[in-house]
């Protein structure tokens, strides 16, 4: 057996783990990381997210978006004859890109000195683990970062098994592009997938149990999706409660809506239910570290758990399963660790959510209705994505830009965008709201023109009813 010692070990290489991992060797710790790949995905240096979820789902969200700008050629004044696409060409490149970025962090891990372990880490104490059963290393802290994976449902006929019902790790990978799909969720993951294979015209029909797709944003973003996926030609069941799948020569999913039992047939059934978190068999039982739900390990505002010295981030905390989240709890977790000033994370309505379908979606803060059921006095600004002149210029005018301030102080508490580079532009009111600002510094500080940012500053001046043009 090893006897390596070091300041920190990190169990999982994903966002969270290769950050927190990175940080800590800034500050001075001697740091190791742990990292295993059973081949199944849910492994590698960068995690789901760079090999199985955000950059290859997005390199595949690009192409789509280019497919459908093929699809309207005529409007810009372009002829393109007999042209097709490829969804395998485009399965290609996703992994081009993600095996690029993975490269770049394995590189970020040599220049901090950090050293990579590959294999499966076991907790044998608060202080040591043991890898793949055989070699064990001592570690003054342990950072739990081993994420989390689809979750499946209990409905009969929906088992995943990768061919027939899959999830969105073996879509990511499929180079022959069914006839039609169900997709089970329509949150950010299936709207996504919705928006992918109907570019590639595949028949796709959402199926989601709550009044509106994308259920946990603000009710003004969820019909304006709902309205735009219609146009594009995606079909959604809300409301929707499936009783069975029946495995045939297709696949038939029997389901109710408003008490009307209906049936869809389809090639292929996509799962985008949520995850379910990695914490099986990693020795959590052997400290007595606490969990909730199916496994998420309970952490405070700093990722410490309930046993001193061991530390929890990203997915497996379960408290927002965002990559980004993950980012900066792996940041506090090893500033935490290292002895610096640091502020937790207490508040996750704070951090910004993004869906990159078409048109893309983002949000942070409370929504309208969120906003009304905690009692607060809120006035609201609303404007179209015309009030930006680029938006029509560039050929995408729908969508809209809302922010919801506190009526007495004007403080930004929400801010929710659906239309053109939503997702950039999200940002702008994430650091607004970080500063404690109001709409009215929204409102005057000067935005280029023409640019989409237009609409987040007429949205602003909307809260009085300023907007110039609106």
């Amino acid at each position: 057996m090893s006897n390596s010692t070091f300041d920190l070990i990190v169990i999982g290489a994903g966002p969270g783990g290769y950050h927190a991992a990175i940080r800590a060797s800034q500050l001075g710790l001697k740091v190791a990381v742990v990292e295993k790949d059973d081949g199944s995905g849910n492994g590698g240096i960068g995690g789901v997210c760079l090999n199985w979820g955000c950059i290859p789902s997005k390199s595949l969200l690009k192409n789509a978006e280019i497919v459908n700008h093929l699809k309207h050629a005529e409007d810009w004044g372009i002829t393109v004859e007999n042209w097709s696409a490829d969804i395998g060409k485009a399965i290609d490149r996703s992994r081009k890109v993600s095996k690029t970025l993975t490269g770049g962090i394995e590189f970020l891990f040599r220049k901090n000195k950090i050293e990579l372990i590959k294999g499966k880490a076991k907790l044998l104490s608060s202080t040591e683990i043991l890898v793949d059963e055989k070699t064990k290393y001592i570690a003054k802290n342990i950072i739990i970062a081993t994420g989390a994976r689809p979750r499946s449902l209990p409905t009969p006929g929906l088992e995943i098994d990768g061919k027939n019902i899959i999830t969105s790790r073996n879509a990511l990978e499929m180079k022959d592009k069914p006839k039609s799909i169900a997709i089970i969720g329509a949150s950010a993951i299936g709207c996504e997938f919705a928006y992918y294979f109907n570019a590639y015209g595949v028949k796709v029909r959402l199926f989601e149990m709550e009044n509106h797709i994308v259920p946990k944003e603000d009710e003004d973003i969820s019909i304006e999706l709902e309205k735009q996926f219609k146009n594009q030609g995606i079909e959604f069941a809300t409301s929707a409660k499936i009783s069975k799948v029946i495995h045939g020569k297709e696949l038939s999913i029997e389901y109710m809506v408003e008490g009307k039992n209906e049936v869809f047939n389809c090639e292929k059934v996509l799962l985008g239910v949520g995850v379910q978190p990695n914490s099986d068999d990693i020795g959590l039982e052997n400290l007595g570290i606490k969990t909730y739900g199916p496994g998420f390990i309970e952490v405070d505002e700093y990722m410490k758990t309930n046993i001193n010295g061991i530390y929890a981030v990203g997915d497996i905390n379960g408290k927002l399963p965002l990559a980004h989240v993950a980012f900066d709890q792996g940041v506090v977790a090893a500033e935490t660790i290292a002895g610096e000033n640091v502020e937790g994370i207490d508040d996750y309505s704070n951090m910004p959510k993004c869906t990159y379908c078409q048109p893309q979606i983002a949000s942070i803060g409370l929504s309208e209705k969120e906003a009304r059921e905690k009692g607060l006095s809120i006035k609201v600004g609303k404007v179209p994505f015309q009030v930006a002149g680029k938006s029509v210029a560039i050929g995408e005018p729908n969508g809209f830009t809302k922010v919801i301030t506190d009526e007495d102080s004007g403080e930004i508490i929400g801010a929710h965008i659906i239309g053109p580079e939503a997702t950039e532009l999200i940002a702008e009111i994430g650091m607004l709201k970080m500063l404690e600002g109001t709409n009215l510094e929204l409102q005057k500080l000067t935005h280029a023109h023409p640019t989409l940012s237009e609409a987040v500053k007429e949205a602003g001046a909307s809260v009085n009813n300023e907007a110039i043009h609106f």
